[in-house]
């Protein structure tokens, strides 16, 4: 039985914002097979998905991920942890219209789970916190440490996301003063607070404020404040707590723990011809300290958010390991040929990419699934080195033309559970009106967003 009262009181005392819910939406990266792609990428090998495994979602939210990758994945053991009792709520009503057994989701604090006696010990494969340690006090990333101290496998990987230095620089103030107008603001919910601070962000705007006028991106972040619904202004922008990490303050945390940096959770990150400008990349190739590297790497993106990946007791791969988990890799066409525009968008600018090498490997893809082995047949690139034929590879899946299936991570294709999972999903996003929702895509050991009316 959840005690209501002390729920709230720990939402209060650790400054989280309640009488809100946060939007329910889907996040790639913390797809377990996702998470092995990145992890290849930098070289190392992830627990293997074709085998009994554990993953565990502290600050899940509404679960809705955690949910869709259990359905892929039979074989897991998916655990979600949330303080509100609304989201766990929205998480198990879609577990059980699913009828997905493999996957649990509980009401319960960071520090209750790591003082519980009888929790298991290093059982989990994967941790994931997605917006959660830019949004708690110290108090509560040192109970998060307890339990990824506590339940990290040896092998394992923990995904962290957070909001970072040095792009939020000239944002902070923004974020503070609409912090200060929700707080002063009258109204009678939450969201009509939030509206009263938004509009008081944008008369300031209007006015000709010179801290607006001389920083294009706060611009741009009002415009974003702007877009979002309440429910993800609040819990993005009004938690008590808040704060902007460089990488080496997360690298140190994590480092504490015994866990080591891999490398980022986004595949395009992972990529050197999209990874920096070219002119910072030299600087960064002359530093030897990774921990500088990754801080130069901020610098040169004037990056605000980042999606680590740490591990525990992970070695790189020796390179004949490393060469046979690419020939195990298999990839997938995930957007229609046509629609596959030789450009990767990066913060950076557009990367234009070579028709003459990358029309023949769409072409390829566009008959079906190929492997790793036999993309590099493919003319354009047959006769190059392994390592250009590495990057070409990856830059189909940064330019999300491609969904990479690493050896170990494929999944059924006609799978019943990704099939209740979708119509549960598909139900649940009509009956609240959503304009699109993530399908699982057994076929992609992933998901696709497709709008509501076309499903």
């Amino acid at each position: 039985m959840i005690d209501e009262t002390v729920i709230d009181e720990t939402m209060a005392r650790d400054g989280y914002v309640s009488g809100i819910a946060y939007p329910r939406r889907y996040y790639r990266e913390l797809n377990p097979a996702s998470i092995a792609f990145a992890a290849l990428q930098a070289g190392y090998q992830a627990p293997r998905l074709d085998r009994p495994f554990r993953y565990l979602d502290l600050g899940c939210g509404h679960g809705y991920s955690t949910t869709l990758f259990a359905a892929l994945f039979p074989q897991g053991d998916f655990q979600g942890l949330d303080l509100d009792p609304v989201h766990i709520a929205s998480a198990e009503r879609l577990r059980r219209a699913a009828s997905i057994d493999n996957a649990g989701f509980h009401v319960g604090s960071f520090a209750a789970m790591a003082a519980a006696a009888d929790a298991p010990q290093q059982d989990c494969d994967f941790i994931v916190l997605h917006g959660v340690m830019s949004w708690v006090s110290i108090t509560v990333r040192r109970d998060i440490a307890a339990v990824i101290e506590r339940r990290l496998k040896p092998g394992g990987i923990v995904y962290v996301s957070y909001n970072c230095q040095p792009g939020w620089a000239a944002k902070v103030p923004l974020r503070e003063l609409l912090l200060e107008a929700f707080d002063r603001a009258s109204g009678a919910t939450v969201a009509a607070r939030i509206e009263t601070a938004v509009a008081l962000l944008r008369g300031l705007a209007d006015s000709g404020a010179h801290y607006i006028d001389s920083n294009p991106a706060v611009l741009s972040l009002l415009e974003m404040i702007e877009s979002q619904e309440a429910g993800y202004l609040a819990h993005e922008f009004l938690n008590r707590h808040w704060t902007i990490f460089y990488h080496r303050d997360m690298a140190a945390e994590m480092q504490a723990l015994g866990l080591g940096f891999l490398g980022s959770a986004d595949a395009a990150d992972n990529v050197p011809l999209l990874a920096v400008p070219q002119k910072p990349a030299a600087l960064m190739a002359a530093q030897s300290d990774p921990v500088l590297r990754e801080t130069l790497r901020d610098m040169a993106l004037n990056r605000q958010f980042r999606r680590d990946l740490y591990g525990r007791e992970l070695r790189p791969l020796p390179l004949s390991d490393f060469v046979a988990a690419w020939h195990a890799a298999r990839f997938v066409l995930a957007v229609p040929r046509a629609q596959c525009a030789l450009a990767i968008k990066r913060s950076f600018g557009d990367v234009a990419l070579d028709a003459a090498i990358f029309d023949p490997l769409l072409d390829r893809l566009a008959t079906g699934p190929a492997g790793f082995n036999d993309l590099c047949k493919v003319a354009s690139i047959r006769d190059w080195g392994l390592g250009d034929q590495l990057q070409a590879i990856q830059l189909l899946v940064a330019a999300d033309f491609a969904r990479p299936i690493v050896g170990g991570a494929a999944v059924v294709a006609d799978n019943p559970a990704a099939q209740r999972f979708n119509a549960a999903a598909l139900a649940a996003g009509r009956a609240d009106g959503f304009a699109t929702v993530a399908l699982a895509m057994p076929e992609w050991s992933g998901a696709r967003l497709v709008p509501v009316v076309e499903a």
